[in-house]
């Protein structure tokens, strides 16, 4: 046993056959391979090859309790003979924003317990998505969730997640998201609220003053977050809005942030779709965002891709407190794109897409708004049932809002096969 890792112990028994009281077992994965090539915004390019491989399994037991469980085998860029290495050679994120996955480490696991009439207990790190990558794109949770019906189409649910947790004997660096909320599908219509208050301690010592290894940016933040999503006539009308504010942290003062979207069938194989976010006051959003660039979010936490450019980030801090008065974050953001998707068959799609950005309150001139303005491309391609090939090409003029940096843009060429 001296030589097993707990990651190969995890793996071995994600893959072990069911025991007896297991009534229903399923295994499914991918696997992605991907290149890319992108504009760095301080100069120069990057180029390379990633790729991951992951595996998932479901067990439901007689008892109707089920366990649900994900690994990741490898998440990495090709690094040629080195590959591996773990010790000298600087690790990257290419499918995770923030977390490198070079062994075999775990993606997600937790239970789920029946209650009866329809309720659940989940505890365990889970799978977060809320308000279409706008509050939560793809990230894992260490939560405890309760939900379960309340009327015809409608779930409650009420949780809290471990969000910040560096020792085991010091609580005044922990942080917690409380939530509560509502989702449903009515009359044609889906919708959701949520309502949730980051909980953390104030990171100060005995004699007052900031302590930084405590610092939990979003204390004592409220987050407000409803969508709506349906037809009005032939219009698929998509709504969504998100507030974060109160803290004492950071996020100080309220923010907001939303986006309306349209779209219907010009004709049977294209669809024409246009939208318009707005980021007010310096709002909290995710990276997972579809802005119809493959430059601008559109980058899931464990789906990041490598063509995404930090510099257009739509995404905010809000205002400090009075501890951190250097932050003043208290920027606008606004996008309006449209998009067209041909599909002259079931294999292939082709989408072009082209915006407007403008950036107030940031870079060059805070007391100026720079704008942006982005065209993309992206072509995909179904070769069987199970694997997808799709290229991607961006392009942002970015002259007003970056130094020394006319334009940027970014290619990748996607292998992809769900199993």
């Amino acid at each position: 046993m001296m030589g097993i890792r707990p990651s190969h112990l995890a793996l071995a028994g994600l893959l072990a056959v069911p025991g007896a009281q297991a009534v229903e077992y399923k295994f499914n994965g991918d696997i992605d391979v991907r290149g890319f090539d992108r504009s760095m915004a301080t100069g120069g390019n990057q180029n390379g090859f990633e790729q991951r491989l992951r595996l998932r399994t479901d067990i439901r037991i007689q008892d109707g309790v089920s366990v649900h469980a994900g690994v990741n085998l490898i998440n990495d860029t090709w690094r040629g003979d080195t590959s591996g290495d773990l010790k000298d050679l600087q690790q990257n994120q290419p499918f995770t924003d923030g977390r490198d996955h070079r062994t075999v480490t775990l993606d997600y696991g937790y239970v789920s317990v029946p209650l009866g009439e329809g309720w659940q207990l989940r505890a365990g790190r889970q799978i977060a998505n809320w308000n279409f990558g706008i509050t939560v794109a793809d990230d894992r949770r260490d939560r405890i969730i309760l939900l379960g019906p309340v009327a015809d189409g409608v779930t409650f649910l009420v949780g809290a997640d471990q969000r910040r947790k560096k020792t085991l004997d010091d609580n005044k660096d922990d942080g917690y998201l409380l939530y509560t909320g509502l989702t449903g599908r009515n009359s044609g219509w889906a919708w959701g609220a949520l309502l949730g208050y980051y909980l953390g301690d104030d990171e100060k010592d005995a004699t007052g003053d900031y302590e930084s290894d405590r610092f939990y940016n979003v204390r004592g933040g409220t987050l407000i977050s409803p969508w709506v999503q349906g037809k009005v006539g032939e219009v698929e009308l998509t709504a969504s809005a998100h507030y974060l504010g109160g803290g004492d942290a950071l996020f100080t003062n309220d923010t907001y942030a939303g986006f309306v979207r349209g779209g219907f069938d010009v004709t049977p194989a294209f669809k024409l779709e246009g939208q318009y976010f707005f980021n007010l006051n310096g709002s909290l959003i995710e990276p997972g965002f579809d802005s119809f660039s493959s430059l601008i979010h559109s980058s899931p936490r464990h789906d990041a891709t490598a063509t995404r450019i930090d510099a257009l980030s739509m995404s905010g801090l809000g205002k400090g407190a009075r501890e951190f008065e250097g932050v003043r974050r208290d920027f606008d953001r606004h996008l309006i794109a449209v998009r067209g998707t041909f599909s002259p068959s079931d294999s292939w799609q082709l989408k072009l897409a082209a915006g407007w950005v403008q950036y107030d309150g940031l870079a060059r001139d805070l007391n100026q708004s720079e704008d942006v303005v982005f065209g993309d491309i992206q072509l995909h391609y179904h070769v069987t049932q199970s694997t997808r090939l799709w290229a991607t090409y961006g392009f942002a003029d970015t002259a007003d809002l970056l130094p020394d940096r006319d334009s940027v843009n970014a290619v990748s060429l996607n292998l992809q096969t769900r199993f």
